[in-house]
């Protein structure tokens, strides 16, 4: 029930006496002094519960008061003739005082399990606020965002960005030089609070916190009156507050170091192993280079054109093994960046197509070569040299495990989630196992290759053109399949 208003409620008590003295005069022939007992009791009650306990008490007062004064005998003085009028008083007096405590106890308690509820809440939905938040420094400014609306107090949350450097401030409701950075500096370096309520610096017109913590990374800090001096129970609330942004900023901030250190520990491992792939790699086609120019140069007089023609071819087909290798190391590198973006353009997929068929043609003369593209496919969003590189690893794949006269067919046409390019081959097939394990880095088929690169080059291409590249078994021979989306997001990777 809604009280009214303090300026009010003393009157109200004297109001609600004076009309059960009313209520009593009209029932006096009728009743006995005990019944009029309990009319003043029915003033009392409903005093205590629509006013405070303070004016509540004074009621019950008047209330005893007139009863004495006005019905109990002898009548219009406060002399009470025989102990059954004074154990009537005293009953009314102290069931009167009784009721205004215990109501203003339940009243109390009420009060304190609505603040707790209110403060839950807002625990609850500081959490959520900050759940959405990605990135440390972003957590900060959106609690130092919700604290100042929520608290209708200017805040600032001060974060260190590493030992020995300044704490960064991320202020809200103020501008950030209106907030005391040296005394958030002495909360984290004494991991104690100050200002307004505090054993430190309580002239300060401000309260700072640090997070918990030994040595705490930052501090929260609220801008306050003069005139205030927070309570107790409100800065228990507030250090409670301080412990939900230090635990949400501590956990994204071990969150992004755990991340580096594990880019970092991936990237080190790959090149750790694309450096030993290499040093093996490398031996092979340099070798055959060294070994036909050497016997060109000194044994190219004397040797039949036959010959000659046989060792040009060989030079030939490593320079260019040399190159393939080069162009997947270099676009692995680039696509295993943490942020490189693609130049994506609308193009035509036969056009991709056909000139890669055509570059593979001169690299494998000896291989039947078919391209298939159905009629009026849309075109794709795309960065062209990548997806011909896509299509020319698969191709070149295809050809090394096609068997001694390859048979490789290129197609192209629609699927569900807008085209598909489809290399097969009519080899050996593929390994047991997984196929999916064919596009992990460095993972050779059948003990073949340059370093493995190829088809893992194919799955970045792909992840990076929003697509799926796919394995797949045939009789005879596999098949490798490219699903790519007719309209493709711009995904960083």
């Amino acid at each position: 029930m809604r009280r009214p208003p303090a300026s009010l409620q003393w009157s109200a008590a004297v109001a609600a006496t004076a009309a059960a003295t009313l209520a009593c005069v009209g029932l006096d022939a009728s009743m006995s002094v005990a019944g009029l007992a309990m009319v003043y009791l029915v003033a009392v009650v409903l005093t205590a519960v629509t006013l405070d306990r303070g004016p509540g008490i004074l009621a019950s007062l008047l209330c005893v008061s007139a009863l004495n004064f006005f019905f109990v005998p002898p009548r219009y003085s406060f002399d009470v003739a025989g102990a059954e009028y004074w154990w009537t008083l005293a009953v009314l007096l102290g069931v009167s005082l009784a009721l205004n405590t215990l109501i203003g106890w339940l009243r109390s308690g009420r009060g304190r399990a609505e603040a707790g509820e209110q403060r839950a809440g807002q625990l609850h939905a500081l959490s959520e606020a900050l759940a959405q938040c990605e990135g440390h420094e972003a957590m900060a400014q959106r609690a130092a965002g919700w604290l100042h609306a929520e608290l209708r107090r200017p805040c600032a949350v001060f974060v260190a960005q590493g030992e020995g450097s300044e704490a960064r401030c991320f202020a809200a409701g103020a501008a950030g030089e209106t907030f005391h950075p040296a005394s958030a500096r002495w909360a984290m370096e004494q991991a104690r609070r100050l200002g307004r309520g505090c054993d430190d610096w309580p002239d300060l017109p401000l309260w700072c916190a640090p997070f918990p913590g030994r040595a705490p990374a930052g501090a929260v800090q609220l801008l306050l009156d003069r005139t205030v001096r927070p309570a107790a129970g409100e800065q228990q609330h507030w250090l409670a507050l301080v412990r939900q942004v230090a635990l949400s900023v501590e956990r994204e901030r071990a969150g992004e170091a755990a991340r580096r250190a594990q880019d970092s520990a991936r990237a080190e491992a790959a090149r750790n192993t694309l450096l030993a792939s290499l040093s093996h790699d490398l031996r092979t086609p340099l070798a055959g280079i060294l070994g036909s120019a050497s016997a060109l140069r000194t044994q190219g007089q004397a040797m039949a054109e036959a010959q000659r023609e046989k060792l040009l071819a060989n030079l030939e087909d490593e320079a260019r093994d040399l190159t393939l290798m080069a162009d997947n190391i270099l676009q692995m590198a680039r696509l295993s960046q943490p942020h490189s973006e693609l130049k994506l353009q609308w193009e035509s997929l036969e056009e991709i197509l056909g000139a890669a068929t055509v570059r593979m043609r001169r690299r494998w003369p000896r291989a039947r070569l078919e391209l298939r593209v159905a009629p009026q496919l849309p075109p794709v969003r795309a960065e062209a040299h990548l997806l011909a590189q896509l299509v020319a690893n698969l191709v070149d794949n295809a050809v090394r495990h096609g068997g001694e006269q390859p048979h490789i067919v290129v197609r192209a046409g629609r699927s569900r989630e807008g085209v598909f390019v489809a290399v097969r081959d009519h080899g050996a097939g593929l390994p047991p196992g997984d196929p999916q394990q064919l596009f992990r880095r460095f993972q050779r088929h059948g003990g073949e290759g340059n370093t493995g690169l190829g088809l893992t080059i194919c799955r970045l291409i792909a992840e990076a053109h929003g697509a799926q590249v796919e394995a797949r078994r045939c009789e005879p021979g596999a098949e490798f399949r490219l699903d790519l989306p007719v309209v493709v997001q711009e995904l960083p990777l």
